[in-house]
């Protein structure tokens, strides 16, 4: 099996949570348009580099743009562990963002109760 190939089964499940999240995210009103937006688009492209990783290292190794050595086991491990510690790093995001709407929400009724 390519490495090209294992980089990609690896990391494919991790794109597809965070794209099914932020969708989920969108639909409940959790998250506004724009990051939405934002998101799928993030996640897409981090999908479409890793699809398109051995065509770039192709391309730039035939040009003799690099002289490196192609993909090695390592590179394959740091690369998908760069990808869930992002989604770890946006679901977190998420989830901050998620606490400040609630505490804005409590604040907003107290005030209102210590009003009256």
């Amino acid at each position: 099996m390519s490495r090209y190939t294992l980089l990609f089964l690896l990391n494919a499940p991790f794109i597809a949570l965070a794209i099914l999240s932020t969708i989920t995210r969108y639909k409940m009103k959790h998250s506004s348009k724009q990051r939405f937006i934002f998101n799928i688009i993030l996640w897409c492209c981090i999908l479409v580099g890793l699809l398109s990783a051995e065509a770039i290292y192709t391309y730039l190794f035939n040009n003799e743009l690099t002289k490196t050595e192609p993909l090695s086991l390592f590179d394959v491990v740091q690369i998908t562990a760069i990808v869930i510690l992002f989604y770890l790093i946006n679901q977190a995001s998420s989830r901050i963002e998620n606490l400040e709407h609630r505490l804005h929400a409590l604040h907003r009724e107290l005030s209102i109760k210590l009003s009256k």
